[in-house]
């Protein structure tokens, strides 16, 4: 299915859509000095990604997400489902509480721990915009369907590898293959940027927002390196690869990302996991470069078909 392939009104029961999406913040209503930049081509795709949306009608929507040294402090898992879970509000983004399919997210990790993936559970936890805003920017705000919140490790090294997010995207796939609710996967996080607070090892530290605003801008200025700069050459090897079926590109393009991406870029693995997923390849919808924010920030939205099998072609 492509952008011009008509809508099917009566998506099939078990069909699945993919969406992935960075997190371009819009300005808040009638604040015109917003000190974002504009990425109008970005908020455009939301719409239109979120009309695919709706006429899919998810009865369950997966998401995949990161989070920026918030909600995880004391321990930080590597892939974590959460059970319960709340939106924390920062960087201008939704609060409240999420509906988590309970049940659903506690038998999806028992599947994974059962195919031996060390999966980590978590209960009330407070997720930042690295869920949030895609909840709104996609859905419509965080109520609007069941969830069930995927958590993988992007901002506090080690991070999986593409090759390992790609594995467990697949098996959280195969999870719903046998279940006949329509399932929308969400990957989320940015492309090409780079924060140079997270050059630093993760403390641990718990702080609250404006402390960690403060430090951040602090560091962001004292270890900022002006000789370092990108350019969209790994945006667009990595929009390729989710273009296709087969994982050959995993391996060249999850290969020394900090370095040709920034460590921002990291955040792609919940991007690989919602393609795997999904099972098919994502047409990108909008992308742009923004050589002017940092040492270059890349920022895209892209999308599946909806076969009524995952397999279909």
């Amino acid at each position: 299915m492509t952008l011009d392939t008509p809508i099917p009104t009566s998506p099939a029961r078990g069909a699945r859509l993919t969406v992935c999406s960075s997190h371009a913040i819009p300005p808040p209503p009638g604040d015109p000095a917003w000190p974002v930049p504009p990425k109008p081509e970005i908020w455009a795709a939301w719409a239109t990604a979120r009309e695919r949306i709706q006429a899919f009608a998810p009865e369950l929507v997966v998401v995949f997400g990161t989070d920026h040294r918030r909600a995880f402090r004391a321990v930080i898992p590597s892939v974590a489902v959460a059970l319960t879970a709340t939106a924390r509000g920062d960087r201008n983004g939704p609060v409240g509480t999420y509906p988590v399919a309970g049940d659903t997210a506690r038998a999806l990790a028992e599947h994974l721990s059962a195919h031996d993936v060390d999966i980590a559970v978590a209960h009330r936890v407070a997720l930042d915009h690295g869920f949030g805003h895609s909840a709104r920017d996609l859905l419509g705000g965080i109520d609007r369907h069941p969830i069930v919140p995927i958590f993988l490790n992007a901002a506090s090294p080690p991070a999986p590898s593409f090759r390992r997010a790609a594995h467990i995207g697949e098996l959280v796939g195969r999870f719903f293959d046998d279940r006949p609710e329509r399932v929308l996967f969400v990957g989320t996080g940015g492309l090409t940027h780079h924060l140079p607070p997270y050059t630093l090892p993760d403390d641990g530290a718990e702080r609250d927002e404006d402390e960690r605003l403060a430090l951040y801008a602090r560091l962001s200025q004292a270890l900022a390196d002006p000789s370092l700069r990108f350019d969209d050459g790994w945006d667009r090897e990595f929009l390729a690869g989710l273009g296709r079926r087969d994982r050959d590109w995993l391996q060249a393009a999850g290969t020394d990302v900090v370095r040709r991406a920034g460590n921002g870029a990291n955040e792609a693995v919940c991007w690989v996991a919602a393609w795997a997923a999904g099972g098919q390849p994502l047409q990108v919808l909008a992308y742009r470069f923004d050589a002017t924010t940092g040492a270059g920030n890349g920022a895209a939205v892209a999308l599946s078909g909806w076969p009524a099998s995952p397999l279909a072609a």
